[in-house]
């Protein structure tokens, strides 16, 4: 008898279990977002220091976010924040989420011109 009570309880078992998420009981998303000035790390591979110039920088970066004049030349930053966001929840009873923020920029030091130094933050 007790082991006609434990399969039943194992088979309704495994078809709950099956069944729970083709039902729509366990739920989940993410999404990410960007906002600033992200340069790609193709684009940000062509810069040569030494030969790309300022007008080659403004073409294909565009506006910086922000310039600051540094000795003999300036330092542009192109700044970005990225927010990921995720959120669960089981039986629409149980839930939860979570978000996190990263920041980060390119930043290009132009002098005479000329890309003196560049780096990623």
């Amino acid at each position: 008898m007790k082991t006609k009570l434990l399969a039943a309880a194992l088979t309704a078992a495994l078809t709950a279990a099956m069944l729970l998420p083709a039902a729509g009981c366990i739920s989940g998303s993410s999404h990410s977002s960007l906002s600033g000035d992200y340069v790609g790390s193709g684009t940000y591979k062509r810069i040569k220091i030494g030969e790309t110039t300022e007008s080659w920088v403004l073409a294909a970066l565009g506006q910086p976010t922000r310039r600051s004049q540094v000795e003999g030349g300036e330092l542009w930053a192109y700044e970005y924040e990225r927010t990921e966001r995720s959120k669960g929840s089981v039986l629409l009873v149980i839930g939860g989420s979570s978000s996190e923020e990263s920041a980060g920029g390119t930043y290009v030091e132009i002098k005479d011109g000329i890309v003196t130094d560049a780096w990623r933050d």
